[in-house]
């Protein structure tokens, strides 16, 4: 008789319910969630957590900044406490006490099989303590499939460094991702990742789909099976579906994999948020200059964008939990703390900001018919980080590659060697002594050795020292 089952995966954690658009219930200031991977070599479970804080909860009665320090403690069944994670934090209060601004704070380790208890206590610097808890069980024996995680956001970075909050990475895949991940209409995509540990015996190959499921359980979105391949070790699943025209409402995503005659399920839930309302009409802003008084949110959005190069910690991780007047209120705030000459109406740091990001959208542009934004490219970067280059180096008929060279002698000296690998303008960073900037070891042998001699030459530097 042909053999058929289905494997659903447990709940990996307590996960508090989130309303539509990604904003916690008052009674629910802190949500928590985790989900496992498995390493089928050392029989250990890597257990990953994030945390989402609603910081109007802790808004009341603070002064000009919000203090906080959020501590998680993890505990076998015994009760013995395995690691504990302290952190501080703190957020001007004007930003904490907008509707739906929320903080996120990862915990990760490493676990034998077993039950673990995960406490998160948030203690403000005025007001009562906030916590939860949660409990997670690593896996006993290998699994067929992890948990499924999902993200509003995900992308190729390098396989180590540090992740910001709320960001977890597995191999060179990063992903933004909250306990219940909140879309909105003009950000409609959710990504989704997913690990596969094939049995001994089973079929490598097979297919793999993804659901949307409404109210009920009722399927509302599937896609058509895709062809898959796994290595006898283990291999990955991730995907992303543009949820374009989804109304708003709570959701799960349920993935399917079927190796043969076996397939395996798991789900995990997301939201959607209603479309942004027109604005109301209100009062002419102070400053006739502001950009932002009569923007529409997706204006808002492509402002707030390229921020991300100048963002402060305690400013990261709210704008996208904002409803439209909230994103416009963030924007105003950010600019009037950054303004050199208050009182004028025009913040001359702000117009030189995004004259240069206009720059860089013509300039940089790359993605062969321009798909990819100027500020997003490595060169953009650079450019809105540091402003234009003093000296530069161009060889656009070089071979193998062209390749550039931007020379800094403003200060610290820095140095930039750019090299197109595909012959499409795609200019990528492979050289640096910028130390928040990561180069690539054998660049030398990208660009050719008579090629490498030049750019020494023209930074004036020993070879050895271009590393």
């Amino acid at each position: 008789m042909k053999k058929s089952w289905t494997w659903m995966v447990p709940v990996a954690a307590l996960c508090m319910a989130a309303s539509v658009g990604g904003r916690q219930s008052g009674e629910q200031p802190l949500t928590v969630s985790a989900v496992r991977f498995y390493s089928p070599a050392r029989g250990t479970t890597t257990i990953e957590g994030v945390c989402e804080l609603r910081l109007e909860a802790l808004s009341e009665g603070t002064g000009p900044m919000l203090r906080y320090r959020v501590v998680i403690s993890v505990r076998d069944s015994t009760g013995l406490e395995l690691q504990q994670l302290t952190e501080t934090d703190s957020v001007p209060a004007e930003l904490a006490r907008m509707p739906g601004a929320t903080r996120m704070v990862n915990f990760s380790f490493p676990a034998a099989a077993g039950l673990y208890h995960v406490m998160v206590r948030v203690i403000p610097e005025m007001g009562s303590v906030v916590e939860r808890d949660a409990d997670v069980r690593a896996y006993a024996a290998r699994p067929p499939l992890s948990d499924l995680l999902l993200a509003d956001s995900a992308w190729v970075g390098p396989d180590t460094g540090a992740v910001e909050a709320g960001e977890v990475r597995r191999g060179s895949l990063v992903m933004r991702t909250a306990p219940v991940p909140h879309l909105t209409p003009t950000s409609p995509r959710l990504s989704y990742y997913a690990e596969v540990y094939p049995w001994p015996g089973a079929r490598l190959s097979g297919d793999v789909s993804v659901a949307v499921l409404g109210p009920g359980g009722k399927q509302l979105v599937r896609t058509p099976p895709r062809p898959v391949q796994f290595e006898a070790a283990g291999g990955v699943t991730e995907g992303g579906l543009d949820l374009t025209g989804l109304p708003a409402g709570d959701y799960r995503l349920q993935l399917r994999v079927t190796l043969g005659d076996s397939t395996m399920k798991d789900e995990a839930p997301f939201a959607m948020a209603e479309p942004a309302a027109a604005p109301v009409a209100e009062a002419p802003a102070a400053n006739p200059n502001d950009p932002f008084a009569t923007a529409t949110e997706a204006q808002l959005d492509s402002m707030y964008a390229p921020l991300v190069y100048l963002l402060e910690p305690r400013e990261q991780g709210i704008y996208n939990t904002l409803a439209v007047s909230g994103k416009r209120n963030f924007l105003t705030q950010f600019w009037a703390r950054r303004d050199p000459t208050h009182g004028t109406g025009v913040n001359a740091e702000m117009a030189r900001f995004y004259a240069a990001v206009r720059y860089a959208n013509q300039a940089f542009r790359e993605g062969g018919a321009g798909q990819i934004p100027g500020w997003r490219t490595d060169r953009g970067r650079v450019f809105l980080k540091n402003g234009r280059w003093d000296e530069i180096l161009q060889r656009p008929m070089a071979s193998p590659y062209p390749y550039e060279v931007w020379k800094y002698t403003r200060g610290r000296e820095r140095y930039y060697v750019f090299v197109d690998q595909t012959g499409l303008a795609d200019y990528r960073l492979i050289a640096t002594n910028d130390r928040q900037e990561s180069g690539l070891q054998n660049w030398g042998q990208i660009i050719g050795s008579d090629d490498s001699v030049d750019v020494v030459r023209f930074l004036g530097l020993a070879s050895q020292s271009l590393q």
